[in-house]
């Protein structure tokens, strides 16, 4: 890896290295289209960013973005960075209340769109009053009116490349910010993270240190690059590294490994259920004919060695959010069964407290809470939520807003998101452990705890249970496997037991408000019911 001085660690400083170097280089490649090259972004980027200089666009502005996986979402994201603009990726199933909120907190004057999503969003953007143009991607200005979009301004993403390609003349920041990111809103309305250049650098340092990567490395991912992780691991590291990132549209088990090895890339980092589900599939002896030598498990799985076998590759994982950074992290030759990693102490200081914020001795489960020990390295708040950013930077500290524990040596261990800790009879449940137990069932493919009311007190469990097509599981045989395996308190008192996938979002991780609004219902299978 090639360290930048810090001044230089931004985007459009690092892409001009790389562009200089190895102008003729695979970076990017979208499913099986052609791959760009470094000098061929560096170029395109620059005339892009005339045009969107032309729109009025310049320092601090926010552009809104609704694109799939392609190109555009690139380009776009980088010619904002080279005017000191800031890209606001939003994810493409929102619509209504949630999109309309995202895009008012934005303040977002532009919108840049898909073909695909605009008869969708249309009721939407007519009524931002400060958005007042829109770039239509794939599609003509017909598309955009034929969809019902009334912006005064609507022109095609070709029209922005008429300019010229030479360089800019604005003086980015490492401290500048590079990114305003959504988290997901399942605690109130969605807050728009603000990521400075400098945290997207930081975060790609500490994370090939997780996964020994090198510019021999390539990367693959079907994660969104609306999101954090398809951002920085498929795109920041192959910038950093002057290598290439390999994208597909989504998730897809049946079609992973035959993208892997299309790709032939050598990392990638698996999210929430995606390596619980490649595991559960039928083994196939070409599971190891795969030219992957190392991935992320987020969360780790409990059969990282039988995993690691199978597959042919090594396991690491580590701990963060698009607020924070990689604060913690392992590596394939040093972890510790149960932990997402070491503390990056050089960076960050990672402490665990009580309710009071009192900090808690070593094993001690609390809130993971953060804060930099260099600037710049994490979020400077939520956009335009000063109250959201004072309430999570409370007392000097990041709150995380996770359960966990640290061990005497610096090691950090998860336990839950504290919004699924499951109070129950004066015991308190990590659905994530409780998961964990229940996923090992031979005929368990994924499922999810979640709190229901009690005619008690506090709550009672629901497990939602997903098996594979063409096989049942009974929900008594089931329910003896969690007597026999877990703490009577941790025995779910309901199941749901189907073949359909549990409802996700964009980065694979279950949607667990959704499953919350569903409840008891009436395929639930009631134990107290039952006998």
């Amino acid at each position: 890896m090639t360290t930048f001085d810090l001044k230089a660690r931004t985007l459009p400083d690092i892409l001009r290295w790389q562009a200089e170097r190895r102008p003729d280089d695979a970076f990017l490649q979208f499913g099986r289209a052609a791959a760009t090259t470094f000098g061929a972004v560096e170029l395109r980027t620059n005339q892009l960013a005339h045009g969107l200089r032309s729109l009025g666009v310049g320092r601090g502005h926010r552009v809104a973005m609704i694109l799939p996986n392609c190109v555009e979402i690139v380009t776009t994201w980088f010619a904002l960075a080279k005017l000191g603009a800031v890209q606001v990726p939003i994810n493409v199933e929102l619509r209504g209340l949630l999109l309309a909120h995202v895009l008012g907190n934005s303040g977002a004057e532009v919108l840049v769109c898909h073909r695909e999503f605009l008869a969708v969003i249309a009721p939407v953007v007519n009524q931002q009053a400060a958005l007042r143009t829109v770039v239509v991607v794939a599609g003509g200005v017909e598309d955009a009116r034929a969809a019902g979009i009334t912006a005064d301004c609507v022109l095609t993403y070709p029209e922005l490349f008429t300019g010229p390609s030479t360089s800019l003349d604005v003086d980015v920041s490492y401290t500048d910010p590079l990114a305003i990111l959504y988290t997901s809103g399942t605690t109130g309305p969605a807050k728009g993270v603000v990521m400075p250049h400098h945290q997207y650098y930081v975060w790609v340092e500490l994370y090939a240190r997780s996964l020994q990567l090198t510019s021999d490395d390539s990367y693959f991912t079907p994660l969104p690059l609306f999101h954090a992780d398809g951002q920085l691991w498929g795109v920041y590291f192959p910038l950093v590294f002057g290598t290439k990132g390999t994208f597909v549209e989504r998730f897809s088990a049946s079609r992973y490994w035959e993208q892997v090895r299309e790709s032939g890339a050598t990392a990638t980092n698996m999210l929430g259920s995606m390596g619980h589900i490649l595991w559960k599939q039928e083994p196939s002896a070409r599971d190891a004919d795969n030219p992957l030598r190392v991935a992320q498990a987020l969360p780790m799985v409990a059969f990282k060695r039988d995993f690691e076998e199978r597959f042919g590759l090594r396991l690491v994982t580590g701990y963060g959010q698009t607020e924070t950074n990689w604060v913690s992290y392992d590596t394939p030759d040093q972890w510790r069964p149960g932990s997402c990693g070491k503390v990056a102490d050089e960076h960050f200081e990672v402490g665990i407290v009580d309710d009071l914020d009192q900090p808690l001795p070593p094993g001690a489960i609390g809130e993971i809470v953060v804060r930099p020990k260099q600037p710049w390295s994490m979020s400077s708040g939520y956009h335009a939520m000063p109250d959201e950013t004072l309430g999570a930077w409370r007392n000097l500290w990041f709150h995380s807003g996770d359960a966990g524990y640290l061990d005497e040596d610096g090691w950090l261990y998860f336990r839950d998101r504290i919004k699924d800790v499951i109070r129950r009879r004066g015991s308190n449940i990590s659905a994530f452990e409780l998961e964990s137990v229940i996923e090992a069932h031979p005929l368990v493919q994924e499922c999810a705890a979640v709190a229901v009311p009690s005619e008690l007190s506090e709550d009672d469990v629901l497990v939602f249970v997903v098996v594979a097509d063409g096989t049942s599981l009974d929900p008594a045989e089931l329910m003896a496997y969690c007597r026999e395996h877990l703490p009577r308190f941790m025995v779910p008192r309901y199941l749901d037991i189907g073949s359909e996938r549990l409802p996700r979002t964009p980065t694979q991780k279950i949607a667990k408000p959704e499953l919350r609004l569903r409840g008891v219902g009436p395929s639930t299978w009631d134990v107290e019911v039952a006998g």
